[in-house]
């Protein structure tokens, strides 16, 4: 009875190394897959970024054609942040 178990188990092993074999592929191949997934998301938004930054510039220079800055606002670097918080702010 013992002898016609050990074939079984050293069949059932064999099946469960190559299970964790294609296991091991598997990982490697989805660990790729998700970095180059991860890395297309992260530029996807960066491009998506790019555009709304434009656009804020584009209106930080129609805002300084119509109402030049006074020069104590220039004095600082914080003009542009300033600026884009009281347009944000709405006032």
């Amino acid at each position: 009875m013992m002898n016609s178990s050990l074939p079984e188990k050293v069949k059932l092993l064999s099946m469960l190394t190559e299970i964790y074999d294609q296991l091991e592929e598997l990982e490697i191949v989805l660990e790729a897959s998700f970095s180059d997934l991860r890395s297309q998301m992260n530029h996807d938004e960066q491009k998506k970024l790019l555009e709304p930054i434009h656009r804020l510039t584009m209106l930080e220079m129609e805002l300084d054609k119509i109402n030049p800055p006074s020069p104590e606002s220039t004095i600082g670097h914080c003009n542009s942040a300033t600026r884009a918080l009281k347009l944000e702010m709405g006032f």
